[in-house]
């Protein structure tokens, strides 16, 4: 996970006693022990001094903000500054942490949070290789890992693409086989052609997802695991064929039909303007939906997670419209009316495999395993019964 660390400093009689060359050489040498850290991924987004004007000022001459790509390297660049020697000639305070949105961060000062350190390391690249099949007369793509009587559907929602897992899947890895679509129009999935409004809406992504079920010959024994729009396609899917799912994962699910009252106040503004001529622009040229995701996780995002993310919707017009088609849905409390629920919770905003990753997989891993433990039951239980047509006494 993306860390900020900033130093406030300034002189302490020792660096005013050096010599003007004494201090040139010191200071020559930091740029060189930073050299290694900066290949590792360091970032200096600048120092500079603390302008006396500044509103409530900090009693500290000058500054400097660095951003790193996770709190292994950030420890590193603090133990580095201390074996410098840099301490014996400046007075310093610090302040370092993991980089969130402003959103997450006030969140977290609405609700008392206390500060907290890193936690696991969030990987802002996937280590999967991704596949592709012809569905419908469309190549889409997909992650196909493992192997077992099991296999375990990752389903995404508006805007990502399988890379929303990557962090997640690790955590089944064992449970069976594993994969990860990326939905026509998303991800490496080609775009459909001569695409209008309404081209990606639910029924096509339905049906383009259930053809690519048939390619990869799922079985009769699959677990869905969806998020956002990505949960109802996999309850459609669900659905046609009851008898061949196990059970089904999803976060941040969107229940039709969709009434505008449905909407909390403070987001239905947003969905309304979306399903105007205005919003519908502001998607298509200005690439409204994609850029409002990044804002509205916790974590700031690395510039490869990003670009991953933004890369099918780089280009202006209709190869954004599957970010428009999706947009709608209903509250959760309808959602938790749903027979044989398990419920969990864990911090996050709406993308929670990235806001949170580490906890999603180990909730869901906790989960598979009551799935393992059920199925073992019943196997006993059937293995118990007695045979057609045998009599007990």
């Amino acid at each position: 996970m993306q860390q900020l660390f900033i130093e406030l400093y300034k002189y302490k009689p020792a660096w005013l006693e050096l010599s003007a060359a004494e201090r040139r050489r010191f200071a020559m040498a930091l740029p060189t022990a930073l050299g290694s850290l900066q290949e590792r991924g360091l970032e200096i987004l600048g120092y500079g001094p603390n302008d006396p004007a500044t509103d409530h000022r900090a009693d500290f001459d000058f500054f400097s903000v660095y951003r790193l790509p996770d709190a292994e390297l950030l420890r590193e660049l603090q133990a580095g500054i201390a074996e410098s020697g840099w301490y014996d000639y400046f007075e310093q305070v610090n302040a370092g942490g993991p980089a969130l949105t402003p959103a997450a961060a006030l969140l977290q000062n609405v609700m008392l949070a206390p500060a907290s350190g890193a936690g696991p390391a969030v990987s802002p690249t996937s280590p999967y290789q991704k596949k592709s099949v012809t569905v419908l007369g469309s190549r889409m793509s997909y992650v196909d890992e493992g192997a077992g009587d099991r296999t375990i559907v990752f389903v995404h929602g508006d805007v990502m693409s399988s890379f929303l897992w990557r962090n997640v899947m690790p955590y089944v890895e064992g449970f069976g086989r594993v994969i990860a679509v990326d939905l026509i129009g998303a991800g490496d999935s080609e775009k459909l052609p001569d695409a209008t409004a309404g081209s990606y809406g639910f029924a096509t992504h339905a049906k383009h997802f259930s053809a690519l079920m048939d390619q990869l010959a799922v079985g009769d024994d699959v677990v869905l695991v969806g998020h956002d729009w990505g949960s109802n396609v996999a309850f459609d899917w669900a659905m046609q064929h009851e008898d061949r799912v196990a059970g089904i994962a999803f976060a941040e699910a969107l229940l039709p039909p969709f009434e505008w009252s449905d909407w909390p106040e403070r987001m239905r503004g947003q969905f309304e303007f979306l399903r105007s001529p205005a919003g519908e622009q502001a998607v298509l040229e200005d690439n409204f939906f994609v850029n409002a995701a990044q804002h509205s996780m916790v974590r700031m995002l690395a510039p490869a997670e990003l670009d991953t993310i933004v890369r099918p919707y780089r280009s202006p017009g209709e190869s954004r419209r599957p970010t428009i088609d999706w947009v709608g849905g209903r509250r959760r409390d309808a959602i938790a009316q749903y027979r044989n629920l398990s419920r969990s919770e864990f911090p996050g905003f709406h993308w929670t495999p990235e806001d949170n990753p580490h906890a999603f997989g180990e909730h869901l891993a906790a989960w598979l395993h009551e799935l393992e433990d059920r199925r073992t039951r019943a196997s006993a239980k059937d293995a118990d019964a007695p045979a057609a047509g045998s009599s007990t006494s």
